[in-house]
């Protein structure tokens, strides 16, 4: 072997052994500082002014300020007219158990005729942020194989949305739903307590 060659070889070798030290002295993402950062992420996400961690005793207040009438404990709604006799109804739901404590909510077009739109319009403003946030949480910094999981599809103006619409697992304690539209939505967070 010519010394030459030996001396290509020597060169193109030395930067992948540099790369190979920095990546295997690199800490690794553990579990525990995954759930530390959904804890963060998620206990921030505001649905409806309400997040997972505001206390029981401030949602009715909350919620009552919106113009949602108290259905039971859990269940809160209210409806605003549109044109041609159809509504909107919005429904929040939170539930707080021994094993978990969540909250949903939803919102549907009810009444009238219904007629497909040529042209879709946007998610509404009241809803984009928190839709936003969602899908950072479940699709962004993840893996293909992760997103395909997750049934990520690509985040528009017009429709953000993940899970085929039911609650998709993030860890072994925090669970996410989104689907956003111009005509329903449907978000929510469940925090398993074991």
């Amino acid at each position: 072997m010519n010394s030459r060659y030996q001396t290509d070889i020597s060169h193109a070798i030395k930067p992948l052994v540099g790369l190979l030290l920095i990546i295997n002295c690199m800490p690794a993402v553990s579990g525990e500082n995954r759930t530390s950062q959904n804890n963060e992420l998620l206990n921030a996400v505001e649905i409806s002014g309400i997040s997972i961690s505001t206390p029981p005793e401030e949602i009715a207040d909350i919620l009552d300020g919106q113009g949602y009438t108290q259905v039971n404990s859990s269940l809160f709604t209210k409806q605003e007219q549109l044109d041609n006799r159809r509504k909107t109804i919005f429904r929040f739901e939170v539930e707080n158990t021994a094993a978990y404590r969540q909250i949903t909510y939803h919102r549907s077009l009810s009444g009238g005729r219904v007629k497909s739109s040529v042209e879709e319009k946007p998610i509404p403003a009241f809803e984009i942020d928190t839709a936003q946030q969602l899908y950072q949480i479940i699709c962004a910094d993840v893996t293909e194989d992760v997103k395909t999981d997750r049934s990520c599809e690509s985040a528009e103006q017009k429709r953000i949305y993940a899970g085929q619409g039911r609650f998709i697992d993030i860890d072994d304690h925090w669970a996410v739903q989104l689907s956003a539209t111009d005509s329903n939505s449907a978000f929510g967070i469940r925090y398993t307590y074991e």
